[in-house]
C-alpha cells in the first residue's frame, strides 16, 4: 500500500487501523507530512471532521426540561412557547450561521428527579450541544453535578435562586436577576412606605426557603422580623391552614414566596379571611394565572418582575415579542413567562453567534464571558470570567381589574 493508496482511506471504515512508517531520509519525511495534510483535508471536505456533539453542518440541538404538567405546568408551558416563538423566527432566517437550531423538549412535570433523567437522556443519548431554559430551582440543582461532570453548558435556567449566584460554577449561565434581588425590591418599597408587620407565606421546597432566606435577610438589615411564617406544600394541600396561621397575627403586609398552584390557592384561601394586607409575589409566580384563576380577588396585589414588560411598547424587545407572538397565533401564552422564554431564546442565540461558525462548548462559553454587553433590544446582559450572571434587572407591578399590569 502506497502513500496514494492511503490518501483516499476512510478510517471509519477501518477503525483498527493504524498508521506506523520507518522514515528512512528527508525525502520521505516530507512526503509523510503532505500525506496527513492532504488526509486530513480530504475528510473536512467530505464531512468527516471531528464536530463538537450536538453540532453538525446543519444543525445545532439544544436540550430543555421543563414543567409542561404538574404544579408549574401554565408556567412551564407559557416559557417554551415563548423560547420556541423565537428558535422558530431565527430558523425561518436561515439559522445561526446557516445552522437550524433544533430543541429537545421533555417534560419533568417539576419534579427534580425526572430534571435530572431528562438532562443526562439529552446529554448522553440525544446528544444536545448545551441545555437552555431548564425550569425550576430543585430541579436545576439536581443536575448541576452533571453538566459539571459532561462540560455541558446550561443557558438561562428558569429560576432565580441565589444559590446559584452564590456558588461559580462555568458551565451555568443565567439571563433573569436573583430571587433576592426581587425580594428586596418588595422589603425596600414596604418599608419605604412605613410597612413593617411583614408576614411570609413560602413554598415548603429549596426553592420556597430560598425566597424566606432572602426575606428575613432583607429584613434583618432594616431591624425587622416577619410576624408571622407559613410552609405551603407544592400540591397546596396545606393553603387554607397557612392563610389561617397569618390571618391571625393581622399583618400589613403578606409577602408571598411560591409558585403555581400554591400561589393561586394561598391567596383563595387568604382573602377568604377578610384580612386586609397588601400581598407581594414575584416573577415566577405566573400573573396570567393568577388573573384567570381569582379575577378581581388579586387587583391590587403586587408582583415583581425581573423582565421587560410583554404588555409595553417602549422597548424593542417587547415591540418584538408582542409581534411574533402575534404571527405565531400565540396571544393566549402572552406574559411574562413567554416573555422570560423568549428573551432567553434571544441571549441564546446571540451567545451562538458570538462563538462563531467554528462552533464547540469551550468557544461558547469563552464567547459568553469576554462579551461584556449582550444587547437584546433595550434589555442588556452583562457578563464576565467571573460574572454568569446577566441581570439584576427588577420592576414592580401592580395586577388591577380586566387583568392588565402597569409599572410605577
Amino acid at each position: 500500500m502506497t502513500l496514494r493508496d492511503l490518501k483516499f482511506l476512510n478510517p471509519f471504515q477501518f477503525p483498527s487501523l493504524s498508521f506506523r512508517f520507518r522514515v528512512p531520509n528527508a525525502l520521505v519525511a516530507s512526503q509523510t507530512a503532505m500525506f496527513f495534510v492532504a488526509l486530513c483535508a480530504t475528510f473536512s471536505m467530505t464531512g468527516l471532521a471531528w464536530a463538537e456533539t450536538g453540532v453538525t453542518a446543519k444543525t445545532i440541538l439544544i436540550g430543555q426540561s421543563v414543567s409542561l404538567t404538574g404544579p408549574l405546568a401554565s408556567i412551564g408551558t407559557d416559557f417554551s412557547e415563548g423560547f420556541k416563538t423565537y428558535i422558530d423566527e431565527v430558523n425561518r432566517g436561515g439559522g445561526v450561521f446557516g445552522r437550524q437550531l433544533r430543541v429537545v423538549l421533555m417534560d419533568d412535570g417539576y419534579v427534580a428527579q425526572r430534571s435530572l433523567f431528562n438532562t443526562e437522556k439529552m446529554i448522553t443519548e440525544d446528544g444536545v450541544f448545551a441545555l437552555a431554559g431548564n425550569l425550576g430551582t430543585g430541579n436545576v440543582m439536581a443536575v448541576l453535578p452533571l453538566i459539571a461532570d459532561k462540560r455541558v453548558p446550561l443557558f438561562a435556567p428558569f429560576t432565580g435562586a441565589d444559590s446559584l449566584h452564590r456558588t461559580p460554577n462555568r458551565y451555568l449561565f443565567t439571563v433573569m436577576a436573583s430571587y433576592g434581588n426581587e425580594i428586596e425590591k418588595m422589603v425596600q418599597h414596604l418599608t419605604t412606605t412605613g410597612i413593617t408587620s411583614i408576614a411570609v407565606a413560602y413554598q415548603n421546597n429549596p426553592f420556597g426557603k430560598e425566597g424566606l432566606s432572602g426575606v428575613q435577610a432583607a429584613m434583618k438589615d432594616r431591624q425587622l422580623v416577619p410576624v408571622a411564617l407559613a410552609p405551603i406544600e407544592t400540591d397546596a394541600r396545606d393553603a387554607a391552614s397557612a392563610a389561617q396561621v397569618i390571618a391571625r397575627v393581622r399583618p400589613q403586609a403578606v409577602i408571598v414566596a411560591t409558585a403555581g398552584k400554591a400561589t393561586i390557592e394561598f391567596v383563595r384561601e387568604f382573602k377568604k379571611t377578610g384580612t386586609s394586607a397588601q400581598l407581594l409575589t414575584w416573577s415566577v409566580a405566573d400573573t396570567n394565572l393568577l388573573v384567570k384563576q381569582l379575577g378581581k380577588e388579586v387587583d391590587g396585589m403586587i408582583v415583581t418582575q425581573t423582565m421587560p414588560s410583554p404588555f409595553s411598547v417602549k422597548l424593542a424587545v417587547s415591540r418584538e415579542y408582542r409581534q411574533l407572538m402575534k404571527s405565531a397565533d400565540k396571544d393566549k401564552h402572552v406574559g411574562y413567562a413567554s416573555m422570560t422564554g423568549f428573551v432567553s431564546a434571544k441571549a441564546l442565540v446571540q451567545a451562538l453567534r458570538l462563538a462563531g461558525p467554528d462552533l464547540n462548548r469551550e468557544k461558547f462559553i469563552s464567547a459568553v464571558e469576554s462579551a461584556k454587553a449582550i444587547d437584546l433590544g433595550g434589555f442588556i446582559l452583562r457578563f464576565a470570567p467571573e460574572q454568569h450572571h446577566g441581570s439584576s434587572y427588577v420592576e414592580s407591578t401592580m395586577i388591577r381589574s380586566g387583568g392588565s399590569q402597569y409599572v410605577y
